[in-house]
């Protein structure tokens, strides 16, 4: 029980922090809303620009949760806090608010864009923000700089839109998956299960790459006593 009131402990703090930056919020979510915009009259290119390019807002929201309480896990960890309950406690809060924005970039997606499989895009693209999340904690526990892992995360994104779905450079990157989910809905065939797997595979992986980076960035070094004066 105690666990438990310690992650509700970090979801409601990280929503607190986070809440506060509503102006850094909304430019997260403009960017990749003006890349989808931008590109409608390309057709499917544009869906695949908004769907994807929304990782950018969740994976972002997530780094700087993440650099913002450095100092703080710190101090959780000497009080008797867990690294595990300060992933969890991030993911608790992070995952429904990614699934609120990819829940409107669908909507907005769906009455301009007409995919075939609306649900599919919907998938798809809730699969991206949930992605996102483990993305984004894996970046900014092993960074240690806004700047570094913004570049980061500019640098993944871009290259999962700028390459083709069938390229291998393409396969080996975190949103292949959400990516061929939102290619599927605009046809009226294609698979669903195959992408969701790899999406849920891949997304452990980044949870475990997160886990161990935390484990060293908070480490409590004890040392053991020392002799006293003569």
């Amino acid at each position: 029980m105690r666990s438990l009131q310690r992650i509700l402990i970090m979801a409601e703090m990280h929503g607190r922090d986070l809440t506060r930056r509503h102006a850094a919020l909304g430019l997260l979510v403009a960017l990749p809303l003006s890349f989808y915009l931008a590109s409608t009259h390309d057709g499917s290119q544009a869906i695949s620009a908004g769907g994807i390019g929304m990782a950018f807002s969740v994976s972002g929201a997530t780094l700087f949760s993440v650099l913002s309480s450095r100092q703080v896990d710190q101090r959780l960890v000497l009080g008797g806090y867990r690294p595990a309950e300060l992933l969890i406690g991030r993911l608790l809060f992070l995952g429904p608010l990614g699934l609120v924005i990819a829940a409107g970039f669908t909507v907005l997606m769906s009455t301009v864009s007409h995919p075939q499989r609306a649900w599919v895009l919907g998938l798809g693209v809730g699969m991206v923000a949930l992605q996102s999340v483990p993305f984004g904690l894996a970046v900014g526990s092993a960074l240690s700089r806004e700047l570094e892992g913004t570049l980061v995360l500019i640098g993944v994104v871009g290259m999962q839109l700028a390459v083709g779905v069938t390229s291998a450079v393409s396969k080996v990157l975190p949103f292949y998956g959400p990516r061929r989910l939102i290619e599927a809905s605009l046809h009226r065939h294609g698979g669903v299960v195959g992408p969701l797997l790899q999406t849920g595979l891949y997304g452990l992986v980044l949870l475990l790459v997160a886990r161990v980076f935390m484990d060293r960035r908070v480490a409590i070094q004890r040392h053991g006593p020392t002799d006293p004066p003569i």
